[in-house]
């Protein structure tokens, strides 16, 4: 499911279960690069695993939750 959202955060990306996939589509590049930083640093500072999943639309962002 995709979801369309102004900003992404950590808290998005905390709350993906082990196996789910976040789908977001963001108004514009900038968003995106924030969604991504966000991504990472969730991965950094709680140990989570993420595989980034391209989806074809620049302004799109997946990625699945692995760890």
């Amino acid at each position: 499911m995709i979801s369309e959202k102004e900003k992404v955060g950590r808290a998005d990306w905390e709350a993906l279960k082990v196996g789910e996939t976040g789908i977001f589509t963001l108004p514009d590049a900038r968003a995106v690069e924030a969604a991504r930083v966000a991504a990472q640093d969730v991965k950094k500072y709680k140990q989570y695993d993420f595989e980034r999943i391209k989806t074809g639309d620049a302004l799109t962002i997946a990625f699945k939750r692995t760890k």
